[in-house]
């Protein structure tokens, strides 16, 4: 028998070196950071106000001065044979006294406009939501909420038809119920208990009134 020389066995990973598994690689520390810092709140919903109705209203008088500067540059040149719309006005002006009683009243009412315009322009605009009691800024609008105290109330044996409406300050629900007429203070209670947890969720819990009608016997 032929004797074989002992070879000194190599594994894979000295076979090929190369760059350590990815597994084995320790993976940088996750930042510390409180559930409160988690989420930035978010902002309320608001409506749009009455400020993006003066913009456009001044974006408007903006496109009519355009519009009379282009015609005075057209009448210089002389593509249109008329006279400039400037220059009309000003024609028209021509002899009026400063101290005039029309320029006193054009004078006084512009400050009156412009002293009405002012707080309607700067009033803060309409909240839309009703914020619930949360750290993240979470809000829930009126129809929702009207939609979710409906659905609360479903199932309800006592009642057979249930009518929801929600503002931001009061919520009112509008029952039909097959209970006896002297039974409405346990019904009202019963409806008070079913929507008391969506209601107690909100930072600012709004009024609840409730309106039972008895269906005849």
């Amino acid at each position: 028998m032929t004797a074989t020389p002992d070879t000194p066995t190599r594994n894979a990973a000295d076979a090929h070196p190369g760059p350590a598994p990815t597994s084995d690689v320790a993976a940088p520390a996750a930042p510390d950071v409180g559930a409160e810092d988690a989420l930035r709140a978010a902002k309320p919903p608001v409506g749009t106000g009455a400020s993006p109705l003066f913009a456009q209203l001044i974006a408007l008088a903006l496109i009519g001065l355009g519009v009379v500067g282009i015609q005075a540059l057209l009448v210089s040149l002389g593509a249109i044979t008329d006279t400039a719309w400037i220059s009309s006005a000003i024609e028209a002006g021509d002899g009026i006294e400063g101290d005039s009683v029309l320029v006193l009243l054009a004078g006084i009412v512009a400050v009156v406009l412009g002293l009405l315009l002012l707080p309607v322009v700067f009033r803060r605009r309409p909240r839309k939501g009703l914020a619930l009691s949360a750290n993240t800024g979470v809000h829930l609008r009126p129809r929702d909420l009207a939609a979710v105290l409906g659905s609360a109330l479903e199932g309800t044996d006592t009642l057979t038809d249930v009518r929801v409406r929600a503002t931001r300050r009061k919520v009112r629900v509008t029952a039909t119920s097959v209970a006896a007429k002297d039974r409405n203070s346990q019904v009202e209670d019963d409806i008070d208990a079913r929507v008391a947890p969506a209601l107690d969720a909100l930072e600012r819990r709004p009024r609840l009134a409730i309106s039972i009608s008895n269906e005849a016997s």
